[in-house]
């Protein structure tokens, strides 16, 4: 695959796999394709963190006046080695005020440093052009399920098995997302196009407007329209 990007948060080790778990990580380590997310908290909880901006992979200074000492409420991933190949990007998704997901930000400056989403830090590896506003309002493709969706079990039963079923290159050159869309595990969200739209579709939708540059603008205040 061009890329494997998991809508996946893994925060905590497996008590009872560890061995599992080390396995994860150094299949990780082995990677040069692979992108984690971070989750960042409300930042009422700022002074009670510990993690400065400057110790987060890929968070860089935004301006002259960012603050060393300020800290952010996030949430990193467990694994030594997704964190030392730093292609982490936060995967928050904040809809407006009616409740109703609209947009999606390409970075957040907090303090004056800059941390970037996720589709933000896939997009800079790949040689996407950056969008120059800090949010984006997304241009839907359709309903939920538009994207091309592969069950994990079956792929990972197709891998196991000594005939395989599956194309060997079936994601090739490919952008893999990996992600739930069951309601039970609460990462659905009501967009424009649906009251239950799986969040990890929404990250693909971001993902997708990010690499074709057609995500919807803003219109500038200054100009008049007529209706």
């Amino acid at each position: 695959p061009k890329a494997i990007v998991f809508d996946i948060l893994f925060s905590d080790p497996d008590i009872y796999n560890p061995d599992s778990d080390a396995y994860f990580d150094s299949a990780v380590a082995a990677t040069n394709n692979t992108y984690f997310p971070l989750l960042r908290l409300d930042p009422s909880s700022d002074p009670l963190s510990l993690v400065k901006p400057a110790m987060i992979p890929g968070v860089v200074p935004l301006r002259n006046d960012a603050q060393p000492e300020a800290t952010v409420a996030v949430v990193l991933p467990h694994f030594p080695a997704i964190l030392k190949n730093g292609r982490l990007g936060l995967h928050n998704i904040y809809p407006d005020a009616d409740g109703i997901v609209r947009q999606y930000i390409v970075y957040r400056d907090d303090f004056g440093w800059k941390l970037p989403s996720l589709p933000d830090r896939v997009a800079r590896d790949l040689g996407w052009p950056e969008p120059a506003a800090q949010r984006v309002l997304l241009n839907w493709r359709g309903p939920p399920f538009s994207y091309r969706y592969v069950n994990f079990y079956d792929v990972f039963m197709d891998l196991g098995s000594k005939e395989k079923k599956r194309p060997q290159d079936e994601f090739k050159n490919k952008i893999v997302i990996i992600g739930s869309t069951a309601p039970s595990l609460f990462d659905i969200k009501p967009t424009p196009m649906s009251q239950m739209h799986p969040g990890v579709e929404i990250l693909a939708t971001a993902i997708d407007n990010f690499k074709h540059s057609d995500y919807l603008r803003f219109p500038e205040a200054s100009v008049a329209y007529l209706v």
